[in-house]
């Protein structure tokens, strides 16, 4: 037991004891009285921070509700068809705070009930964790321990299945943040529910329903393997998505497998999952993505059809993965449907999928000028208006044989135009008629058509003009739409050198005699030099895709030249010309030209090729016009204007 006297007096000890004994006591008495002090100092201090850091916290734990989306289990990631509550966790870390391992939910009031992300028992509920930017994708869905940064991951989404006491309004809750290094912090748990979502609803009101479709490999090139949105000159899968839905804004979109291959696409930029494609199928190649990939598509009281647009990785053409598509909307709400085979994908044989060849389209399109025709005007169908019709060629092949059923040309800038042969509000008619046959128009009298193709045909297209198709330069888009449901884009070309209008009276139908169209597709790999001798520098190049169409030709060398038009890269080049190195599908990271000489590439019909450049500037730089130019060993050549 301690005494209550502290200091040793003078008295204590008595006048008897030696001088250096009472010295010495006192001395000790002097220690302990700062000892004291320093002690009691130190518990003060150690008291007020303990205090001022739970009047100051650094984090917040929010119940939001009952949702009615399903994530989860009562024991496991598996959802069980109970609606999940669903709380939100806000960090706010210090430099150098270790990972999180474990979270852990239980209650201080009201119903028991305990929850944790990785504790085993009978007694403790699972709890889904998710990050907020991307709430489809559960961290722990086998229940093991979390390795989540506090400086990455700051917002957090958690699921737990509602067991039927998340409405008793005396519940209250707490929440414990458990550290990789076995440090733990507890958080009271704020309830702010306020969406009307939450209130208690009828068993058949469903303010969320969804279906989804996967169509197969669409031919439709809007998104490449790399999360942004750039086409790679190959043929996207097709899912398309049903919404119904009141008043809710999209803002995410994640397609994922449920057996068979590994394979995530998004809409969430950062991550490393494919790109989606998001366009409304009314529309098909009007993408809706921002330029991030992101998407804020509201739905309104009219269900909502989605074309979803992925790079398939191997696993829809081979027709054995199932998947799932799962929707997160801007107040909170997660919704998830599986997705079912079309009824044309299930009545393919599996045992012999080769049995259905795979379909091939390919087409050019091209501002031919103007003809004497009158077929069509300033409005929808099909009646002349007594003005000269815009001519367009469409020169399209298909494998196998397939319809078309529908064709649009639409302005990509400058003012909003469109031409259609669908009765669409605000677009006026296309006229369409086979080039060995001018004058016959193949529309039906609404202006439809529905025309066989096998195989190569060629086609005039005639639309209304307004005024300035010749003079504007404004970029164009036709698409063309086939029976089966797919559709196919190409940027309309005016190609330098090709005669600008159809000369009226000749008997003889106008044929193009080639037509070419480049793309920049932005920096990849590094396969030249910024000189004229081949070989790499260390630094990515600029990608071309040059697709081009003549007949019976041998090309000997390519050029892009600058604004100026002077010659700044070519296959076969002179100094100061940088070197352009020339790739074929399917080795397009292995040029063709290791030295310099002619190409000597024959060319029968259309062919497609990638070009590689160092940037000099002119390739980083939006605003520098760069043009294209193939020689053939003729001397004859095809030249245009890169689109960028």
């Amino acid at each position: 037991m301690l005494s209550t006297r502290l200091p040793i007096t003078d008295g204590d000890l008595g006048q008897s004891s030696p001088v250096w004994v009472r010295l010495l006591l006192a001395k000790i008495s002097f220690i302990g009285k700062m000892l004291c002090t320093v002690f009691l100092s130190g518990m003060l201090l150690s008291l007020a921070s303990l205090t001022y850091a739970q009047t100051q916290p650094r984090s917040e734990a929010v119940f939001i509700g009952i949702k009615k989306t399903d994530r989860v289990g009562r024991h496991d990631a598996q959802p069980d068809g109970t609606p999940d509550a669903v709380f939100t966790l806000n960090l706010k870390p210090t430099r150098g705070e270790p990972n999180i391992a474990e979270i852990e939910i239980r209650t201080l009031a009201g119903p028991s009930g305990l929850w944790s992300s990785g504790r085993p028992g009978t007694e403790v509920g699972y709890l889904g964790i998710a990050r907020a930017k991307n709430p489809s994708e559960l961290l722990n869905p086998r229940r093991e321990a979390l390795k989540i940064d506090p400086v990455e991951d700051s917002s957090l989404l958690l699921f737990l299945t509602d067991d039927g006491q998340f409405q008793n309004k005396s519940r209250r809750y707490q929440m414990r943040i458990i550290h990789s290094d076995g440090t733990a912090i507890t958080l009271p748990v704020k309830i702010q529910i306020t969406s009307a979502e939450d209130a208690p609803a009828p068993q058949d009101a469903y303010p969320v329903r969804m279906t989804a479709v996967l169509k197969g490999i669409s031919n439709y090139d809007a998104v490449s393997p790399e999360k942004n949105i750039a086409s790679d000159d190959k043929a996207d899968g097709l899912f398309v998505l049903r919404v119904e839905a009141t008043d809710k804004t999209i803002t995410g979109i994640e397609i994922r497998n449920v057996d068979g291959t590994p394979s995530v696409w998004d809409t969430i930029p950062g991550t490393r999952n494919g790109a989606i494609g998001v366009a409304i199928t009314s529309e098909p190649v009007k993408l809706l993505n921002n330029r991030d990939g992101t998407v804020s598509i509201p739905v309104q009281k009219q269900p909502l059809e989605l074309n979803l647009y992925v790079a398939d990785n191997g696993s829809i053409a081979a027709g054995k993965t199932n998947y799932r598509v799962s929707v997160t909307f801007a107040d909170g709400g997660l919704s998830w449907c599986p997705v079912q085979k079309s009824a044309a994908g299930q009545e393919e044989p599996k045992p012999a999928p080769e049995a259905v060849p795979s379909k091939n389209v390919n087409f050019m399109a091209t501002l031919l000028g103007f003809v004497t025709t009158d077929a069509v005007g300033q409005y929808p169908g099909i009646k002349p208006d007594g003005v000269a019709d815009a001519v367009f060629g469409l020169d399209i092949e298909t494998t196998p044989k397939s319809e078309i059923i529908g064709i649009e040309i639409q302005s990509v800038d400058g003012p909003t135009r469109r031409w259609s042969t669908y009765p669409v509000p605000g677009a006026w008619g296309m006229g369409v008629a086979y080039q060995s046959a001018q004058s016959t128009l193949l529309n039906k009298p609404d202006g439809g058509i529905r025309i066989p193709l096998e195989r190569r045909a060629q086609f005039f297209v005639y639309a209304a003009d307004p005024g300035d198709l010749a003079t504007s330069n404004q970029q164009l888009l036709m698409i063309v739409h086939l029976e089966d449901g797919s559709s196919y884009q190409q940027l309309i070309r005016r190609p330098i050198g090709t005669t600008p209008s159809v000369v009226p009276g000749t008997e003889d139908p106008y044929r193009v005699k080639g037509a070419i169209n480049c793309e920049f597709r932005g920096f990849l790999y590094d396969l030249v030099s910024a000189s004229a001798k081949p070989g790499k520098d260390g630094y990515l190049d600029g990608l071309f895709i040059l697709k081009i169409q003549a007949d019976e030709q041998k090309i000997a060398k390519v050029d892009i030249s600058g604004p100026d038009k002077v010659v700044r890269w070519s296959s076969d080049p002179k100094p100061p010309v940088m070197y352009l190195g020339v790739a074929i599908y399917p080795k397009f990271r292995e040029c063709i030209n290791k030295k310099p000489g002619s190409l000597n590439l024959e060319l029968a019909g259309r062919k497609t090729l990638y070009l590689y450049a160092a940037d000099n500037g002119m390739l980083s730089d939006p605003k520098a016009n760069l043009f294209v130019t193939v020689w053939f060993t003729d001397k004859t050549s095809l030249s245009g204007e890169i689109i960028k």
